[in-house]
């Protein structure tokens, strides 16, 4: 008669446990999702997975294994001297819109070293051109080409 009472209560604790367990477990993953998207708008997203960075280092050794034609060094001088020469020119709308479209071949030359996806090769003008350019821009950024003159990597630490 006992031992049916005492089976009971075992199953009972067994189940809370296992309840108790789970609800805990499923607490810590949300609260783990939300400390990463936390640390990942403080840091705006400079901290990545290990993984995510061997991989991507792994994608810049190969482009640069595999590179062909002109080298990154000369597509990066030329970046920043056409966007000079556009952020300074004052010529006719013919001379800006040649300086755009040499631009933007250099930028698809870079894109295609080092694997990145763009749209610049897609007949559009305008502002759907210049967002798609900024965004390219970023990216590149982002993969350590600089376009900017006196830009130093270590510049925003400093401040």
């Amino acid at each position: 008669m006992l031992g049916p009472v005492i089976a009971g209560l075992g199953l009972l604790a067994l189940g809370t446990v296992i309840g108790l367990t789970l609800l805990i477990m499923v607490r810590f993953g949300i609260a783990a999702r939300r400390l990463d998207r936390a640390i990942s708008e403080l840091t705006g997203g400079r901290l990545r997975h290990p993984v995510e960075q061997r991989l991507e280092h792994r994608r810049n050794i190969k482009a640069l294994k595999n590179q062909c034609g002109i080298p990154i060094e000369r597509l990066s001088f030329d970046l920043r001297r056409l966007r000079e020469l556009i952020a300074h020119s004052h010529g006719s709308a013919t001379q800006q819109s040649a300086l755009r479209q040499a631009y933007d071949g250099v930028l698809m030359d870079t894109c295609r070293m080092l694997d990145v996806p763009h749209e610049l090769d897609r007949p559009t003008a305008g502002l759907e051109r210049d967002i798609e350019r900024v965004r390219v821009e970023a990216v590149l950024e982002s993969r350590g080409i600089v376009l900017s003159r006196g830009h130093r990597r270590d510049q925003n630490a400093d401040h």
